[in-house]
């Protein structure tokens, strides 16, 4: 007997919050992200948080900021000396003396990654190895010698051979066989993973690397283990990933997917994005036709501009993912989102307006793409009915055919209650008896 009452009373409040709770459907957004090449071009503090704010607009919203190319390295250094207190400073922008570049000081990137937190917009520090090492090579060169770098490699006296002597494409390479190749770099990691540490995400580059191709995805995995060991998410370009070596790389490295080659890349050995899915690995696409904004005369026109964010809105979508040509997705798995990259290699004399608005312009068309990812919640049914529009409309989604705000509500619950009530007080009396 007691049984059967503890099963009424359970199936009772069971009820209850299934008629006084209400189900609604929240779409949370994938991952929109906008990458700013802050190497090849300087921003101010004041400029990044202007991409900040257009970012917050929109929920898992992040910022990769590419901080080290050949050309330069943006931001503070102090394994080779760059440093806020050796820099010369007018205005509050930072050159370093010795190679007359600008960058951003600690005290900078502490203040912007304190304001993209304000604004909950992600922060990810992008330290690009083992090619575009350049800006690198050229404060090491001043630092430590010129033979350090350039010395070519050395098979009878190895520990001599240069970090980066390579020609030609190669040059901005790093040798990773040479002696002292992944000490430079992990010097470099040291210093930043400390200064980065509350940064959810690292990511590594390791896009266009020719050197020393047999080695590169061995050593992808060895900065995946020596960042995932500090508690980085790790990410990293899609280029060096082919279908050979695919089942090689760790799969807890996502991908940022742009592919390399203006062609079909199904016809080539790269691996798709469909290939990476297979595989088990994230992926956030950039499809370099669609979403690479490189300002430079005959990018900005206004023809040029325009022409760019129409492709966006009306033909790009996540199913082409490499360049113009249909990807054949069967299902968007272990896609994160998408992002706008900025590059700055060709941008002199574009002003900075021209490039915020038509990066904030190539975001907006690029966002509505991206997958919604639908989500049920139940939330305590309002005495009455709130009228007030949803920040999107498309984001939330009520339906009040689940629990109508009727009479009907509260005559039910008067039922319930009575039913519980009595079910208890002969419960009671039973265990007294």
């Amino acid at each position: 007997m007691k049984k059967l009452l503890t099963t009424i009373i359970l199936l009772v409040l069971m009820i209850i919050p299934t008629v006084y709770a209400k189900e609604i459907t929240v779409y949370d957004n994938t991952e929109s992200s906008i990458m700013l090449d802050i190497a090849r071009r300087y921003y101010t503090v004041d400029e990044i948080k202007k991409y900040i704010d257009v970012l917050a607009q929109n929920e898992n919203s992040s910022l990769q900021l590419h901080m080290t190319d050949d050309e330069n390295v943006g931001i503070e250094c102090r394994y080779l000396d760059q440093t806020k207190e050796r820099a010369t400073v007018s205005d509050g922008v930072y050159t370093n003396p010795d190679t007359g570049k600008k960058f951003l000081t600690y005290d900078q990137l502490t203040e912007l990654m304190n304001y993209a937190k304000s604004k909950n917009v992600e922060f990810i520090p992008e330290i690009d190895v083992p090619a575009h090492m350049k800006g690198f090579f050229d404060l090491a060169e001043i630092k430590f010698g010129y033979d350090f770098v350039h010395h070519p490699f050395d098979w009878d006296v190895w520990e001599n051979s240069g970090i980066g002597w390579g020609t030609g494409d190669e040059v901005g390479h790093i040798d990773l066989k040479a002696p002292n190749a992944k000490p430079f770099i992990k010097a470099l990691y040291d210093e930043y993973t400390e200064f980065f540490k509350d940064c959810k995400y690292f990511f590594i580059g390791f896009d266009e690397y020719t050197f020393r191709p047999e080695m590169k995805i061995e050593y992808a995995n060895e900065l995946y283990d020596y960042l995932s060991n500090k508690g980085f998410t790790v990410r990293m370009w899609s280029d060096a990933i082919t279908k050979d070596n695919i089942s090689d790389l760790n799969n807890n490295i996502e991908i940022v997917y742009w592919a390399w080659k203006e062609a079909d890349i199904n016809l080539t050995n790269y691996a798709t994005v469909p290939d990476l899915q297979e595989k088990g690995f994230k992926v956030i696409i950039t499809n370099k036709f669609y979403l690479f904004f490189v300002p430079a005369p005959d990018s900005t026109t206004d023809e040029a501009l325009s022409r760019t964010v129409s492709n966006i809105e009306n033909y790009w979508e996540l199913e082409k993912w490499n360049y113009n040509f249909e990807g054949g997705l069967t299902n968007h798995d272990n896609i994160l989102g998408g992002m706008v990259c900025v590059w700055g290699e060709h941008s002199d004399g574009i002003s900075d307006s021209v490039i915020f608005n038509q990066t904030k312009n190539m975001y907006n068309a690029m966002f509505p793409k991206l997958d919604k990812i639908p989500r049920t919640i139940v939330i305590p049914d309002d005495p009455e009915p709130d009228t007030t529009p949803s920040q999107d409309e498309e984001e939330v989604k009520g339906d009040d055919t689940v629990n109508p705000k009727t009479n009907d509500n509260i005559y039910l619950y008067l039922i319930t209650l009575m039913l519980s009530t009595l079910s208890l007080g002969v419960l009671l009396n039973v265990k007294l008896r």
